[in-house]
């Protein structure tokens, strides 16, 4: 874990704290997102009687 902080310490230089702040922010929101998506494709699917595959076409629009 030392040796890829350090390397990404050289790679960004100065500031590089922030953009690694930035980044841990944005995959924790992804995981959010993520379990959100799973908690309601389950719900959906269940309610409606149909695989969490279906329920994802229909919101995608595909038939």
């Amino acid at each position: 874990m030392e040796e890829a902080l350090e390397r990404f310490r050289k790679a960004y230089g100065q500031g590089w704290e922030k953009k690694l702040m930035r980044l841990m922010e944005e995959e924790v929101r992804r995981k959010r997102a993520k379990k959100k998506l799973s908690i309601f494709l389950a719900k959906v699917s269940g309610r409606a009687k149909m695989s969490e595959e279906e329920v994802f076409q229909r919101l995608e629009g595909r038939p």
